[in-house]
């Protein structure tokens, strides 16, 4: 007989065990990435979001309407009745589909939470020059753990906003929880120079 040589059961199971040992490997790093991947395009979304929500709102207060229209506040914030924050106000700057209607728009911005203490950014605008009802709050920003807004005049700052002009400067705080981590994104305006 000639002799027959193969794999003995010992080789067998140890190719095996590494091969295991190697997939597993190679999953790991797999799910590593795709979980890194995941987490970098949430927190992308969220920046553009929040870049979304500092540019519109920026313009907005570049475009305050220092003059009243009607009994309103030229620029009121601070809370509502159920403790929630909120700012409206004046502005020339309105949206496209309501420029063809009047050019001065009252802004509200308000903050809703919900149950798990998540709250949720909503945008409303009325023209102001026409016969028009106030349009439904839309979402404008979810997943907001905090929001703060800060009111600044002649070196003095104010948590709420009721005065018959406007402030110098808002500042805007706020933070977003995505994928389980608080990122926190601050602005501050300068709002048009203030008269009399």
């Amino acid at each position: 007989m000639r002799n027959a040589r193969g794999f003995t059961l010992i080789e067998v199971l140890l190719a095996i065990f590494i091969g295991s040992l190697l997939l597993t490997t190679i999953y790991g790093v797999f799910t590593s990435v795709s979980g890194a991947r995941n987490r970098l395009q949430a927190e992308g979304d969220a920046y553009h979001q929040v870049r979304i929500f500092y540019d519109r709102i920026g313009g907005e207060l570049r475009s305050l309407r220092l003059l009243a229209v009607g009994s309103q506040a030229v620029l009121n914030g601070g809370k509502s009745l159920d403790g929630e924050l909120f700012l409206e106000f004046n502005t020339e700057l309105a949206s496209p589909l309501l420029q063809q209607r009047g050019g001065v728009s009252r802004v509200r911005y308000e903050l809703r939470r919900d149950d798990e203490g998540l709250a949720t950014l909503y945008r409303s605008e009325q023209v102001l020059l026409a016969d028009l009802a106030a349009s439904q709050p839309l979402l404008f920003l979810s997943g907001v753990k905090d929001f703060q807004i800060r009111y600044y005049r002649q070196g003095n700052w104010a948590e709420r906003w009721s005065a018959g002009g406007a402030p110098q400067m808002i500042e805007i705080s706020l933070e977003l929880e995505i994928a389980g981590r608080l990122i926190p994104f601050r602005s501050s305006f300068v709002l048009p120079e203030v008269k009399g």
